[in-house]
């Protein structure tokens, strides 16, 4: 529905017996909003949802038009709820599930879910082929997505997914990975590996490059990793870069290490700082994600925008400190939100109260992007290049193969210009419950 939004027309020509969704926090009034919708098409069809937020506050779903909640990873109780639903036996014996019933839930056994993720058949991509074209990133580059994990081993406090997993971590075989991406679309030039920690198995790691050097695979690749993991697998990176490693997407956090403590990031700037280094040398493009703390002052904001600047990072993603449902964070502050609509748990609004007042917070969070992008930074460090090109090749700067050429970074500008004011305006629609708020000062 990001590309087709004509539920109404999807529904009459489809006629199904039932209806799934999956959903994120910031999803859930989306999602409840379209099960209402196909209960009203039809009250026969059954509506059924599932994912992060289903998993954690199932109650939040127990609305009339919801017939059933699954929990966890249903790979193997949405398929036997199916068969049982199609063949008329009982789906009480379905476990890890929960009925609706009368506005309260009635749940299911609980039981062991699926440990090898081998066993699941490959996505039928022939599914999506009409919105193929539009699977595109930033760059406009066609991409494909490949799930070779779940779970995560760390316990970083602001993060659902290793709660989700109960704590464990399962990984997909090298052979199986590479047997998905060889039957990618042709046309698919970027694959994304779709996982919280795709570089933990080192082992893994190594038979994966090995595997795709053997199917002569030509493709470029985005994935997930740790900087400790980055700095201590240097042949790893290099050899990652030679099969196609094009993106790495580095969970930075700070740049302070008393805030990476207080996030169980169990890093050090030092690391991530040895990180970016290496990746630059190898000319791998960073996608460094940075946390806006609710408790930021400006001179947070400063430092945040200095560290981007001297580190030379120049495709800096920004989240907002969010407590997802299921979190450490959530768990310790709930009752200290300010916002309690899930609409507003997206990353970008602050659910917490700032200690700047909120019109000033956000007119700083929209100037950390917008200088972190800027032309000025761009011909800066274009004058720096060129300057460099009469030094000694061991005092030449270092390369800087994320840095955005000049007219994709004029259309980042075009188009990011209502996304900047948007921010800039937030306060004004915030949701905020009334006390929750500190005085401005």
């Amino acid at each position: 529905m990001r590309f087709d939004r004509r539920l109404d027309r999807a529904l009459s020509g489809f006629r199904p017996d039932l209806v799934g969704i999956t959903a994120y926090t910031c999803d859930y009034n989306v999602a409840v909003s379209v099960l209402k919708e196909v209960k009203k098409f039809d009250p026969r069809v059954k509506t059924v949802v599932g994912g992060h937020h289903a998993t954690v506050l199932p109650d939040d779903f127990a609305r009339p038009f919801v017939d059933v909640i699954f929990l966890g990873a249903a790979d193997d109780s949405f398929k036997e709820f199916v068969a049982r639903s199609e063949s008329g036996r009982p789906v009480e014996e379905v476990p890890n599930i929960a009925f609706v019933r009368d506005g309260s839930l009635r749940f299911t056994d609980r039981a062991p879910t699926t440990q090898n993720l081998d066993l699941l058949p490959f996505p039928d991509r022939r599914l999506t082929l009409e919105y193929r074209s539009r699977y595109r990133d930033r760059m406009n580059t066609k991409t494909g997505l490949v799930m070779t994990s779940r779970g995560c081993p760390y316990r970083c406090s602001f993060c659902a997914c290793w709660k989700i997993m109960d704590g464990k971590y399962l990984s997909r075989s090298p052979e199986s990975i590479v047997a998905e991406i060889a039957a990618m679309p042709e046309e698919v030039e970027l694959i994304c590996f779709a996982d919280d920690n795709t570089l933990h198995s080192i082992r893994r790691a190594w038979r994966l490059i090995e595997l795709v050097r053997e199917k002569g695979i030509r493709k470029k690749f985005m994935m997930y990793a740790r900087s400790d993991t980055i700095v201590n697998n240097p042949d790893l990176m290099e050899a990652l870069k030679d099969i196609g490693l094009e993106y790495l997407l580095v969970g930075i956090e700070s740049f302070k290490d008393a805030e990476l403590s207080n996030l169980n990031k169990n890093l050090t700037s030092r690391t991530n700082l040895e990180a970016v280094r290496l990746l630059k040398k190898l000319g791998i493009r960073i996608s460094p994600h940075l946390i806006v703390n609710p408790e930021f002052s400006k001179n947070d904001f400063r430092d945040l925008l200095r560290g981007v600047c001297e580190l030379e990072l120049f495709r800096p993603v920004f989240t907002v400190l969010t407590p997802l449902p299921g979190t450490e964070l959530y768990e310790k502050n709930v009752d200290r939100l300010a916002i309690r609509d899930y609409d507003y748990f997206d990353f970008t609004h602050s659910v917490f109260s700032t200690k700047l007042p909120r019109k000033e917070f956000y007119f700083q969070y929209a100037k950390l992007y917008s200088q972190s992008y800027s032309f000025k930074r761009y011909f800066r460090e274009k004058l720096r290049g060129l300057a460099a090109l009469g030094r000694p090749s061991r005092r030449r700067a270092q390369r800087h193969p994320d840095r955005i050429p000049f007219m994709p970074l004029l259309i980042v500008h075009i188009a990011s210009l209502r996304g900047y004011w948007k921010i800039r305006r937030r306060h004004k629609t915030e949701p905020c419950a009334p006390g929750r708020l500190r005085p401005s000062s």
